[in-house]
This record gives C-alpha cells, sequence and structure tokens, in this order.
C-alpha cells in the first residue's frame, strides 16, 4: 500500500516538495515559478495549489505568492528526506548516473515507508 502523508497523491507531493525548495531556496513561490519548475500548465498548478491549501499544507489566494504552512513544510522536509536517501543510494552505493538516479529518486520517494528510508539512510551513513 502507498504511504502517502495525508492522503496525497505522488502529483501533490511533487507539487508540496517543489514549493518548500523554492521556498527553502529563499524565493518568493509564484503559481508561474511552479508551473516552469515542473513543466506544467499554469491550471494545473492553480487546482494543485487549491487542494494542497484545503489540507492546510499551504496559505494561497488567486494572483498572491504561495506559502508554504509549518505542516507543509514538515510534510514536504519527510519528502525530500526520502529523495535524498535514495539519490544518495543511487550515486553512491549503486554507481548510477546523476540524471537517472534524480529520476528514480522522484518515482520512489512516494512509495518507500518511513521505516525502510530511515534502514537505508543507515546504511549509506554507515558504509
Amino acid at each position: 500500500m502507498p504511504n502517502f502523508p495525508m492522503d496525497m497523491s505522488p502529483n501533490m507531493e511533487d507539487y508540496l516538495e517543489s514549493i518548500y525548495l523554492i521556498h527553502k531556496s529563499g524565493n518568493t513561490v509564484r503559481t508561474k515559478e511552479l508551473a516552469k519548475k515542473l513543466n506544467v500548465r499554469l491550471p494545473s498548478v492553480t487546482e494543485a495549489v487549491k487542494k494542497l491549501s484545503k489540507k492546510n499544507m499551504l496559505n494561497y489566494k488567486r494572483y498572491g505568492n504561495i506559502i508554504i504552512t509549518k505542516k507543509g513544510e514538515e510534510t514536504a522536509k519527510k519528502i525530500y528526506k526520502k529523495h535524498k536517501i535514495l539519490y544518495k543510494f543511487f550515486v553512491d552505493v549503486l554507481g548510477i548516473d546523476k540524471n537517472t538516479a534524480e529520476d528514480d529518486a522522484c518515482k520512489i520517494e512516494h512509495i518507500i515507508s518511513k521505516n525502510t528510508a530511515d534502514k537505508l539512510k543507515k546504511f549509506v551513513e554507515n558504509r
């Protein structure tokens, strides 16, 4: 069974993670920037942002900035942590090229359990 936080789809997790990363970089998060980063159309971004707002992950008003909430940031950090662990494992342990590792980590981060991710992290760190 998938391990989606707060009953979020992989697609919603990708939006939340991208918003978090843009925010973390110090930039203002806007729908146009998010659409460009995810290579999707603006109406798709608006729909996703509204859904995430309903889950209290974001604060968003039409034509305004997207503000990640504390709940949203905590959830995004968990998603991103799994992504980083998987990426590191693929590159450092398996020797997979960085582009493939990035793509695969992005896909797998949505279904891997916290327990498995924690054990994988421990394995990578203790090599």
